[in-house]
Order: structure tokens, then sequence, then C-alpha cells
């Protein structure tokens, strides 16, 4: 079935893919407010909110959402960014159960309460987490990295903030954010499976009226422009091991055809077990445990990253065998079979994937603002066996690009050494 977009009288821009072969729903809300929303005295905010929309609304205590949820034998989850903030949940499709979840989910965006005692118990839940987060020892290095690629910049601040930004916050802060950028702002619905269009309009026309959405990509939600900061990095930390990361700007807005090259280059460089630096680093010399690349991608910036952590006695072997197979892939050395089998890993991920609902959802999100069409699987397979050899060539030299190169070694002990 096709997807089909529509913005309701109150500005809530919804998406549909029916798929009535389906007998689970999966549906998502995605506000457009992030940590990069946040000045000082804010930070943090977005993210505790997104836990306090589970602690109670004008129409069911915390205990009845979960109940909710659990009797109907869904699941119910939410995250926060630095550009969204997503509630969404799959649900069986069994009676009422979708229009019923529908509902649930529009009363959790328009009418939660935060109760003080559950704002208290909440801060405390948060700040835990954020405790937990400084035990992350791969967490705290790419959060390092992007501090270090945008410097003192909105875009690279922590989503969760830090304990005394949590604690400092007041509910009447609370309360403002949330009418501001939930209950009144900016409101994108997907919802994809088995359902009647008819019920989930009903029940988010009686929201309030929101914020006219953005046209994806040309209106943009944000005046800072992202600044790229290259150079080398050397982050000593009490962390055992070393983490190293190089980064490379990559140019937005995306084409879909940009796009799905640089997905290929990435399953070829580091996203999958035959990749390139798996097999260099892990596989072939024994020195790392984690090794892979990823791509991080916002509304107006984007990077394409190699990572890999070792022992601080290999730091310096790792980092030069990093170094070296990026400057391979540089000089084109790269194998038309290393680039089938990533070209292949993609199509099969995607099959699997197209069998998950809460996938598609995402999917049709991302396409949406990413101002692509919303490409099937079949059209997304085609596409990526039409990549070249030669599109990656283009896309590499033009990436890996050694003015723009951001190297960060987090834990480093012998900076002169690397």
């Amino acid at each position: 079935m096709s997807v089909h977009k529509q913005i309701l009288q109150n500005n809530v821009m919804l998406i549909t893919q029916e798929l009535p072969e389906h007998r689970i729903a999966s549906m998502g809300f995605w506000f457009s407010v992030g940590s990069r929303n946040e000045q000082k005295g804010e930070y943090g905010i977005t993210h505790f909110i997104e836990h306090l929309l589970f602690k109670g609304t004008s129409e069911k205590s915390a205990r009845e959402l979960s109940l909710f949820f659990d009797k109907a034998g869904g699941y119910v989850n939410a995250y926060t960014d630095r550009e969204n903030v997503c509630v969404y949940c799959t649900i069986p499709v069994s009676g009422s159960n979708v229009k019923n979840a529908m509902h649930t989910l529009c009363d959790m965006s328009c009418h939660a309460v935060f109760p003080e005692q559950e704002v208290q118990k909440e801060r405390t839940v948060v700040e835990n987490e954020i405790s937990s987060s400084l035990d992350d020892a791969e967490g705290c290095a790419m959060d390092a990295a992007a501090a270090c690629v945008w410097p003192n910049q909105n875009i690279s601040r922590s989503i969760t903030g830090s304990i005394a930004d949590v604690e400092n916050l007041t509910r009447e802060q609370i309360v403002h954010w949330y009418e501001s950028y939930f209950v009144f702002g900016e409101l994108t619905v997907v919802c994809v499976g088995n359902f009647r269009e008819r019920d989930l309009v009903e029940e988010l026309s009686l929201l309030p009226v929101h914020a006219v959405p953005k046209k994806y990509p040309n209106q943009r939600h944000y005046n800072d422009i992202p600044v790229w900061t290259s150079g080398r990095n050397y982050i000593p930390t009490d962390f055992t091991q070393l983490h190293l990361i190089q980064a490379y700007p990559v140019d937005v807005p995306f084409s879909p055809k940009s796009d799905i090259v640089l997905d290929v280059f990435n399953a070829l460089a580091g996203d999958t077990m035959s990749s390139r630096l798996f097999q260099v680093l892990r596989e072939s010399n024994g020195l790392c445990y984690n090794v892979y690349s990823f791509v991080s991608e916002f509304e107006d910036a984007a990077l394409w990253s190699a990572y890999a952590s070792c022992d601080k006695a290999n730091g310096k072997t790792v980092a030069h065998l990093l170094q070296h197979e990026l400057e391979r892939f540089v000089h084109d050395d790269f194998s038309d079979e290393e680039i089938e089998a990533a070209k292949e890993h993609l199509c099969g991920e995607e099959i699997i994937n197209s069998e998950d609902v809460e996938y598609i959802m995402k999917r049709i999100h991302r396409n949406y603002s990413l101002g692509f069409p919303f490409f099937e699987t079949d059209d997304i397979i085609r596409n990526i066996r039409l990549v070249t050899k030669d599109d990656i060539v283009a896309f590499v030299k033009k990436i890996l690009d050694k003015k723009n190169c951001a190297f960060v070694a987090f834990g480093a002990s012998s900076q002169e050494e690397l």
C-alpha cells in the first residue's frame, strides 16, 4: 500500500501506510525539539520531559499508562536526540487496541500533568541515568568527539545535561517547555500496519492547534549553522582503554543517491563483519574488540566516522592501521568483491527490516525529514544495486579530505607517541 501524507486542520502532519496483512500496528509521535533547542539554564529539559510523559496525564496515572500497553500486549518507548523527541508504540490489532493506543499517545502529548512527587522521583531516575552514562567509556568518547568537531555549539551539547543541570530545573520551566514544544509545537505522526485511518484522524483532530510543519528539507528549524573544526585532539581519561575516532564532515542536504552511496561506503568500510576496518584491525591483527564506522546526520550537518577501541599499549599500532586503511580508500584501493558484499548486505538487511512495521515507521519519518520520496523496499534494493565503483570513488575522494579530518584519542596516555 502506498504512503499517504496529510496535514490535519490543527496542523498535525499525519503519514500512514496501511498493511492490512499484518496483525500489528506501530505509531510514532515526533516532536520537533531536542537538546539543540536548549539554552543555559535549560540543559537536559527535553530529555527530562520525555521521561515525565509517562508519569501521568489528566486521564491516566503513571501505572494506568503502563497497564494499558501491557494489557494490550504491546509496548511503548521513547527517545530524545539533538533535534527530536519520539514517543512510539507497537500494538497487536485486537478490538479497539489501535484506536485506544492512539488516544493514549495523544493524551500523553497534550495532557501530561507533571505531579510534583513524580517530578522529584523521576529527577532521581534521570540523574542515575546520567551517572551511569559517565561509566560508559564509548559513549563518553562519542560525546567528547562531538565537542571537538563542533566546539561550544548547540549541536554537540549533551542530550541529558549534567546532574547539576537536571537538579536545577523547576516544574514551572518543565510545564512551559512542554506547552511550547509538545502541546503546541510541531508534531509529525507516522503510523504503519493494520489500522483504520479514520480512527487515527478522529483522535488526532482533538489535539490543540500545533505549529505549522516546516517543509523538509527547505525550511530550517535552527539559526545556528554548525561550524566544523578539524585537527587532532588528545583527551586523557581514567578509562582503561583508548578510544580512537577519525571523523569527516559530510555535505548536506543528502540526495537520495548520495544517501545510498554513503550507506554502501559505510558498509564496505566498517559497518559489517567483512568490512575493511573490522577485518584488518580485529580479524587479521587482533588489536580491537570494538571497531566500526558510522554516520551521524542532522538537519544542517552530518559526519562520517571510523571508531576503534584498544588497550593503550596498542594505541600507536591501531592509529597507524586506521590511518593507513583510510588512505587506501582515498587511492581507490578497494575491490569489486568488497563493494558487492557491502551492497548485498544492505539489500538483505532491507529485506529483513521490511517485515518490521516499527522499522518501516521510522524509515518513513527519516525519508520525510530528508525530503525524500517514500521509497519502498524494492526501490531501495534497486537503488543500492545501481551504485557503481565510480560513485564510491567520487564520494570517498570528496569526503576523506585531510584538511577536514578530525582525529580524537580519548584516553590518550601518550600524545607524543600517537
